[in-house]
């Protein structure tokens, strides 16, 4: 007689019901994540105007100080969302988040905006680092990566969104109030976040703590796991290429086509900004979908290295504006393929009960690199002009291909919990 446990239909609902509940929640915030960023871009030249700051230095320097707050944030949230829960680490990310994102707008001076971005940068690290290992931890083995590509898809809606914000409000009220406005969408997600189960699988880890049959193995017992550190190396070569790729480009994209074809800020510019997230989406989904039937690392491999000349040829060449913008979804399309996929499969690589350290630890350190992404490509442009910086960048995504390369494949593997399942063949 079989001893295999089959869920009632009841339980069945409940999973799903509480599967998207999740999904919904950590995409929301990555909507609101990309609102925060591209609002930021768009409002550069307004900010540069008032403050009489040059916009290098705020795409450059202030662009950076960001992505410091923004590392920091993203380890800090994982280690902690391993001790006191996915949950609660989320929610306190949207609130800190919308509260410093809405103070932005009474920025006076750039030593208060780049203290401010800075505090913004470390509050959104939670969407990053708890956000993905949430979901990952809610669906199963043969669609955990489409669930991702949902969730990652919510990144260029974000982005549109913005775009549509900023082109109705600023001309109205000004560029403060898209900051002010943060406080409506960070209000909704956090109402939607109190309504959330904790991870089915992290409460069963913990239950098996707190009953005595295991012993809690935290950050610091991990780390002399060899296999754990190995892991982190990966993820950390994986998320170098995705965030030093993707912020060396997008804060000078608004700024180079105002200048080289001579757009508006509040409409030219956004709209060829919010054709590479609708290229985004799709890029998004279909590397989940891709990666739950063909596999996480050579499809990924094989895109990173088209990836790289497409950034030759898109920046090397002068494009007229409909090839510029050909050029930009197809770069789009890549660039969110390769999230998608590189989040699922850092969040597979480690156990439950140290997959939020480990997945913010491998993100953190990669943006460690991802920090000099917008002061090197401004000092690079000084130098060579915007394209041939945003070329010289392209050399990133080798880092991408080095850690598939040296890793294992997860695709089709049930997720472990515990670090003493962790071995070198798998998950």
């Amino acid at each position: 007689m079989s001893n295999v446990l089959v869920a009632s239909p009841v339980e069945i609902d409940d999973i799903r019901r509480t599967r998207w509940a999740i999904t919904l929640a950590a995409s929301l915030g990555w909507f609101f994540d990309a609102y925060v960023i591209t609002i930021y871009a768009l409002t550069i030249p307004f900010i540069a105007k008032e403050l009489q700051v040059s916009t290098l230095v705020l795409s450059g320097e202030v662009g950076s100080i960001f992505l410091v707050g923004y590392t920091i944030g993203t380890i800090g949230f994982g280690t902690v969302g391993d001790v006191l829960g996915r949950k609660t680490m989320l929610g306190i990310s949207i609130i800190g988040y919308g509260i410093i994102t809405a103070l932005t707008g009474f920025a006076t001076s750039l030593l208060a905006l780049a203290l401010l971005r800075f505090l913004t940068g470390v509050a959104g690290g939670g969407e990053l680092s708890i956000g993905a290992p949430y979901v990952s931890e809610v669906w199963d083995r043969k669609s955990r990566s489409t669930g991702i590509g949902i969730m990652y898809s919510f990144y260029p809606l974000g982005f549109v969104f913005a775009v549509l914000a900023f082109s109705v409000i600023t001309p109205i009220l000004g560029w403060r109030a898209v900051y002010f406005f943060a406080l409506v969408p960070a209000a909704l997600i956090l109402f939607l976040r109190l309504r959330l189960e904790e991870s089915p699988r992290f409460q069963n880890v913990v239950a098996q703590i707190e009953s005595g049959h295991k012993q809690r193995v935290g950050l610091l017992k991990a780390l002399g796991n060899p296999v754990f550190r190995y892991r982190i190396l990966v993820g950390s070569l994986i998320f170098m290429s995705l965030t030093y790729g993707y912020f060396a480009m997008v804060f000078y994209i608004p700024s180079f086509v105002i200048h080289q074809y001579n757009l508006s800020p509040t409409v030219g510019a956004a709209a060829v900004t919010s054709l590479l997230q609708v290229s985004g989406i799709v890029g998004g989904l279909s590397g989940g979908f891709i990666g739950d039937r063909l596999g996480r690392r050579w499809p990924a491999m094989i895109l990173a290295a088209l990836g790289i000349v497409t950034i030759y040829l898109w920046w090397g060449l002068h494009w007229s504006l409909p090839g510029f913008c050909m050029m930009v979804f197809i770069g789009g399309f890549i660039v969110a393929y390769e999230w998608a996929v590189g989040i699922v499969y850092v969040s597979e690589i480690f156990p439950t009960e140290v997959r939020a350290s480990g997945f913010g630890w491998s993100a953190g350190l990669g943006r460690t690199v991802s920090i000099a992404a917008p002061i090197m490509t401004q000092f690079l442009a000084g130098k060579f002009g915007v394209g041939v910086a945003i070329q010289l960048s392209s050399a990133i995504w080798l880092c991408l291909i080095i850690g598939y390369a040296i890793s294992h494949e997860t695709h089709g593997s049930e997720l472990a919990d515990r670090v003493e399942q962790m071995r070198h063949k798998q998950c």
